[in-house]
């Protein structure tokens, strides 16, 4: 409500106006197509853009710390092996094709997807099946899916055709793109609610796919970008035509059951016939529970007349308090009578939520509605206040040859697929290129990787962005030959020593004359540090975290009676496999800047805090972490004394040797305190280091 109260106040202001006109906007850069200057490559685009500015670009790396900064970039893993003297090209080759490289780089499209295990906000429901999501995502990075038939099947997986079951199962779950927002389940107006899900849609459409802010233009025409109101409408309209499978949300409250929705379930024709009788098992839950919180309503009716009755008796005499005491007889009846009755509701309850039957796999995921319907504007974005009705359709200022209409008897959602992901679309690979590029370099291209619009960044290399992003879609949007060409460039290639002339000419590093520093990911440092301490099991697990919770009795995670609390989140799987319950990330989470799921996320933020020192000074996980590490030191046989050991730790680390000056204060330190409280110590001094925490 608050939110919709700022908007109205917004959009009743009358400083706001329209942006760019169409045709204005027609001409804004990055409504045209890309184009690629023949001829062209990385190294030399960039080449000629520091020669221009006078600027000499760093040498190579040392291979040690490229080495270390691909396995980083490409798998969030650490390297262990400095034997290997294998060319570059073997090593990205074989990094491109490890299944790490599906969990790191998948976990980068998670961010833009708000991927989350549970709804959040109101009612904090679970969703246990939304882990399959997560898997297609993974699947589809290592797999190399194209980058088009990755977004379309995202849209509109449940639409495209399927050659096998299995292919129909993977793009019935790739639609979970469309369910997983967080959702207002307190919500009781059935409109607002059904709107608020679309414009959290588009939301994530606009921003993740186009690098536009679409869902600007709900109350009013958009302030900057040539987006007016009418072509949010067209979009909401396949949207509004379409249903987000997200299973049931609070159960047993009257005024919010028709949220509830079914999943798709997954597995061949045997399997499926399950389906009808899980649905209907769903249902009768629902509605037992729902009696029974009408019992307990019922008898509270009952039980805030008892003190009123008793001090009736206390206060009167005579017939009067004869009529009381009958009365107050009755209540403590009725109370018995409904106690009686809530015990044995409560027990069948309890009994149905442990013995559901047979079910299929489900998944999240999207369908048709089975009424298709055009959207009407919603006048300063209220449900009550219509105007005309808009044709389904697609923003006006990128029109496409030969795009084709929503289809009359569908969604449209097939259509937005193909017109997104075509090739003639100027957005759609510059924007997948750009985050690529900043995931790799640490900086965009265009530094505002989800706005392309009038009030976002101008590309500082623009033809480095139009080369790649045509390359992109002509080497069939692969992403993995996309990211192999960068990493393989002399740009990505260059150390990240300082220079003191090209620091004063170029402070950010715009011109990319040297490879700049910039911290892991979150995920990346606690995967570092489970691999420096032997306890990382770097396998998929084989039973997802939440099948510990029972999903009917613990299918709510209320806040004043947690059943999963963010200590209780300890895993030794890559952090990619633990589970996102929005309220509830593990502490260490949100401290190094994990994506907040509530939206979007095209671009982390990076802080350097007291905080993220002290919890790695202090917390108790990171210290088991480093009496594990120092224990697996400790108890090599093959390593033979402190100072061989001292060269393992740092080859595990940070992939060198340590400098004869860290090799003699080790050394020092360790022979001045006891053996295994001196390693622990000391590997909880690497863990916390500054060098374990960056890519260099």
């Amino acid at each position: 409500m608050f939110h919709r109260l700022i908007l109205f106040l917004l959009t009743s202001s009358s400083v706001l106006g329209a942006g760019l006109s169409l045709e204005e906007g027609k001409k804004l850069w990055a409504m045209i197509p890309p184009q690629i200057v023949p001829g062209a490559s990385i190294d030399s685009l960039i080449d000629k853009q520091l020669a221009e500015k006078k600027l000499v670009p760093n040498a190579p790396a040392s291979r040690s710390a490229l080495v270390r900064r691909l396995y980083l970039d490409l798998t969030g893993l650490p390297p262990t092996d400095m034997a290997d003297k294998s060319e570059l090209s073997d090593v990205v080759d074989a990094l491109l094709k490890s299944p790490h490289f599906g969990e790191r780089w998948g976990r980068h499209w998670l961010d833009i997807a708000r991927y989350a295990d549970s709804n959040g906000r109101d009612r904090n429901i679970m969703n246990y099946h939304a882990w399959r999501y997560r898997e297609y995502v993974i699947g589809s990075f290592n797999a190399d899916k194209p980058y088009d038939v990755f977004i379309q099947e995202q849209i509109a997986g449940d639409l495209m055709s399927a050659k096998d079951t299995a292919q129909r199962d993977e793009r019935l779950t790739a639609t979970a793109f469309l369910a997983l927002g967080a959702k207002a389940f307190e919500e009781s107006k059935q409109d607002l609610f059904h709107m608020d899900v679309v414009d959290e849609q588009i939301e994530m459409i606009g921003r993740g796919v186009l690098g536009l802010s679409v869902a600007c233009a709900r109350c009013h025409d958009h302030k900057f970008d040539p987006i007016p109101t009418a072509d949010y409408y067209a979009i909401a309209g396949i949207l509004r035509s379409t249903q987000p499978l997200y299973g049931h949300g609070p159960r047993g409250i009257k005024a919010t059951m028709f949220h509830h929705t079914d999943f798709h379930p997954l597995g061949d024709e045997a399997v499926q016939k399950l389906a009808p009788a899980a649905l209907a098992y769903f249902t009768k839950l629902d509605a037992d529970i729902l009696t029974m919180h009408q019992a307990r309503s019922s008898r509270y009716g009952v039980q805030r007349r008892m003190n009123d009755a008793k001090r009736l008796v206390e206060n009167s005499g005579g017939e009067a308090k004869t009529k009381a005491e009958a009365d107050l007889k009755a209540i403590e009846a009725q109370i018995a009578d409904w106690d009686v009755k809530i015990k044995k509701l409560e027990a069948d309850v309890e009994a149905l939520k442990v013995a559901p039957p047979p079910q299929p796999a489900w998944t999240m995921g999207a369908r048709d509605r089975s009424e298709i319907m055009d959207c009407r504007i919603h006048i300063r974005g209220e449900t009550t206040t219509l105007g005309d009705t808009v044709p389904r359709g697609f923003l006006q200022v990128i029109s496409l040859p030969g795009a084709k209409p929503p289809a009359k008897a569908q969604s449209g959602r097939l259509e937005l697929a193909q017109w997104l992901t075509h090739r003639d679309n100027p957005l759609t690979a510059r924007v997948m290129v750009n985050r690529v590029w900043q995931k790799l370099f640490g900086r965009a291209l265009v530094t505002t990787p989800d706005d392309f619009g009038v009030n976002g960044a101008k590309p500082g290399h623009p033809e480095l962005l139009d080369y790649l992003a045509v390359r992109f879609m002509e080497q069939g949007w692969s992403v993995k030959k996309l990211i192999r060409e960068i990493v393989l460039s002399k740009a990505y290639q260059r150390s990240t020593d300082q220079s003191v002339k090209a620091t004063q000419s170029d402070p950010d590093n715009i011109w990319l004359w040297r490879m700049s520093p910039r911290p892991v990911e979150v995920e990346v440092l606690r995967d570092s540090i489970l691999a420096l301490s032997g306890q990382l099991d770097p396998y998929p697990p084989q039973k997802q975290f939440l099948e510990r919770f029972h999903p009917q009795r613990d299918a709510e995670l209320f806040t004043f009676t947690p059943f999963l609390t963010a200590d209780a989140i300890v895993d030794h799987h890559r952090s990619v496999y633990l589970p996102i319950v929005r309220g509830t990330l593990p502490e260490m989470f949100p401290l190094f800047n994990f994506a907040p799921p509530e939206r979007p996320m095209a671009q982390r933020e990076e802080t350097i805090v007291p905080a993220q020192s002290l919890f790695l000074m202090n917390n108790a996980w990171v210290l088991e972490q480093a009496r594990h590490t120092a224990t697996r030191l400790l108890s090599d046989t093959s390593i033979a004394d402190d100072s061989k050991r001292l060269d393992r730790l740092y080859e595990r680390a940070f992939f060198r040797a340590p400098t004869a000056a860290e090799q003699s204060r080790a050394l020092a330190y360790l022979k001045s305190n006891g053996p295994e409280t001196a390693w622990t110590s000391l590997c909880q001094t690497i863990i916390a280091s500054a060098e374990f925490r960056v890519v260099r």
